[in-house]
């Protein structure tokens, strides 16, 4: 990989042009960092460590070698910080070494994009890993520390529903993404991809304008699992029992998020009216649980995928034809013949995070149902796991 795409800012850089950050906290070099302030939002007054080209930088340069490593030139520390010289946020000490991809989990309001988030990572860690024989780790202490904190030590030990997302213009950590490395034992090789996830506010799907500038990694993505509320569809809400209904919120139905979607992207990457959106997009109708009492009792939406150590083709076939058949009666044709025409690769996912409705604000116990099923659909896309008819 010659070049190395910044998660945060977005800006392409050559390895050889990567600057390193002192991490030493005593070094005389501290400073305000105005250029990382400005990205971030945060205060310039915050000192953190010198952002420096090694003296070697220029030779290996020349040579095409990529530093791993560096003395700081105040305090001669060495590090393994390296940093985008663009916006000076910290990347991977492996960056640009694996198949690094980004993935957007977006929706609108009350689709539960925390919650999927939580309970997928918690799916990776565990029946996902046994299954395929993975092993996941997080990359960095900011991921480390978001994950537990905020999201699995509330959602799994105290079983408290998340709080919503803070838009990406009132909280700098929406806009930051979460690393995950999940490492694949494929016939006693090891093949290892960085996941670059991130979490959109779902007020940040609220109009394209904000799309547009708040929401900039959804067209940089490498692929989208796009969470869509069954709850928010007028035809669905009309045979379910109000008590189980959240507010209706006529700016998140789905048919509209999808236009904006379809709209960022021909803004954004100039693309001709005629051409298709072609990377993978995993069109994942969230709360299933709440539609058993709509969908037959066959349906194969009441059971688990079963992808043991590949992904199940006909699964994820059959999933995809039954949800586009509900689609279809819930939303009317034209929902589903956007997505056709404006889309080249995509499938259709049901999911239910938590298995039931919280109640109070609540949850008794988490019996996740196919949560793993877009992801393990877009690794396959990927090239990462193989599948199986």
């Amino acid at each position: 990989m010659s070049t190395i795409l910044c998660p945060f800012c977005f800006n392409k850089s050559k390895k050889a042009d990567l600057q390193f950050r002192c991490g030493n906290v005593k070094c005389s070099g501290m400073t305000p960092d105005l250029q990382y302030a400005a990205y971030q939002g945060s205060s310039p007054k915050d000192k953190k460590g010198q952002v420096f080209t090694p003296s070697s930088g220029l030779i290996n340069k020349l040579l095409g070698k990529t530093l791993k490593k560096a003395n700081c030139p105040t305090c001669q520390r060495e590090t393994f910080k390296r940093v985008c010289p663009t916006c000076h946020y910290e990347l991977g000490y492996d960056a640009g070494e694996t198949n690094e991809k980004m993935i957007a989990v977006i929706g609108g309001r009350s689709s539960g994009k925390s919650i999927y988030i939580t309970t997928l990572i918690h799916r990776l860690e565990n029946e996902v890993g046994r299954n395929f024989q993975a092993g996941v780790m997080f990359i960095g202490d900011s991921t480390r520390e978001r994950y537990t904190k905020t999201m699995k030590e509330p959602l799994f030990d105290k079983k408290d529903i998340l709080k919503p997302t803070q838009t990406a213009a009132s909280n700098v950590e929406t806009k930051t993404p979460m690393v995950i490395r999940v490492t694949f034992n494929v016939k006693n090789k090891l093949n290892a991809v960085n996941l670059v996830l991130f979490d959109t506010a779902g007020e940040d799907m609220k109009s394209l304008d904000t799309m547009s500038s708040e929401a900039r990694y959804i067209c940089c993505s490498d692929a989208i699992i796009f969470l869509l509320d069954p709850l928010q569809i007028k035809s669905v809400r009309q045979q379910l029992s109000e008590s189980v209904l959240p507010k209706e919120l006529p700016d998140v139905e789905p048919s509209y998020l999808v236009q904006r979607l379809c709209e960022l992207h021909q803004q954004q990457l100039n693309l001709k009216p005629t051409a298709k959106i072609n990377k993978p997009i995993a069109f994942t109708l969230a709360k299933a649980d709440a539609l058993f009492p709509l969908i037959d009792a066959g349906s194969i939406l009441h059971r688990s995928g079963d992808h043991l150590g590949y992904l199940n083709l006909s699964d994820v076939q059959s999933v995809h034809t039954e949800i586009s058949a509900y689609l279809e009666t819930w939303l009317e044709l034209s929902f589903t013949n956007n997505v056709k025409t404006q889309f080249q690769n995509y499938r259709f996912f049901g999911i239910s995070a938590l298995g039931q409705a919280p109640i109070n604000d609540r949850v008794e116990r988490i019996n996740s149902l196919r949560v793993e099923d877009p992801l393990l659909w877009i690794f396959n896309q990927f090239g990462f796991i193989k599948g199986k008819k």
